[in-house]
């Protein structure tokens, strides 16, 4: 019976680029931001919250062999790629763009209002793959949703690497597992809320709070609980090696 912590990344403690239409938040060490010690989470490369300005964007660029996810919490995000995909991304909006060999796009807020987002990369299982695009609404439900999984499921994006994506949200509770499925290393994090991580063995609590990261070893979910006295919102990775 095992829960361990490995990491926790306080929201204060992350990175921070700004431009003139920008701020990004970065978890792990991106763009002029470096610290091997924050490189990546195993298979996680890059969580960054991004704030876009009204009628602002990222230009053209191109990514290779990475699996990239958007997704939306705020707003809408217009994508345009060398695939011909053209398509708004809205909020509770998913995307997972495999880049493969390579892939150009960028991604414009289009709208006259703020768009908040999490851009998310993902080191994939195997390089030079065709680069593929796909998008889905996320339910609005409280509970677990599995939005992401390298298991192909109806209504679930396909991803190239064995880590599965859940979107949770809760109303206050105590005592709650997370789902049976996770596997050995996860990582939670943050996107609106509190959340007390409970383990049921060496009384370690944790305590986190809008915009923190949690990555853990558990045996399995029922060595520790969840509780919140609010409404909470985070994102789960689970992982079954780093």
């Amino acid at each position: 019976m095992t829960f361990k912590v490995i990491k926790m990344r306080r929201s204060s403690e992350r990175f921070i680029s700004s431009r003139e239409w920008l701020k990004s938040i970065h978890t792990f060490s991106f763009a002029e931001h470096r610290d091997p010690s924050w490189d990546n989470f195993g298979k996680i490369r890059v969580i960054n919250e991004d704030i876009i300005s009204p009628n602002s964007g990222f230009g053209s660029h191109s990514h290779s062999n990475m699996e990239i996810i958007t997704f939306v919490t705020k707003g809408t995000i217009t994508h345009r790629d060398s695939l011909n995909n053209l398509g708004k991304i809205r909020e509770n909006e998913v995307q997972v763009m495999s880049a493969g060999t390579g892939i150009t796009h960028s991604e414009q807020n289009e709208e006259n209002k703020v768009c908040k987002l999490f851009q998310i990369w993902i080191f994939p299982n195997l390089k030079n793959l065709k680069p593929d695009y796909k998008q889905r609404s996320i339910e609005k439900t409280f509970g677990e949703h599995l939005i992401i999984s390298s298991e192909p499921k109806r209504n679930k994006l396909f991803i190239n690497q064995d880590i599965a994506i859940w979107r949770c949200r809760y109303k206050p509770l105590k005592e709650k597992h997370l789902p049976s499925e996770i596997k050995k290393f996860n990582w939670i994090q943050i996107i609106d809320g509190n959340l007390l991580v409970r383990s049921k063995y060496n009384s370690l609590d944790v305590g986190l709070s809008s915009g923190d990261g949690l990555g853990f070893e558990a045996s399995n979910a029922k060595d520790f609980s969840i509780e919140t006295e609010e409404e909470v919102d985070f994102l789960l990775f689970s992982m079954a090696s780093l």
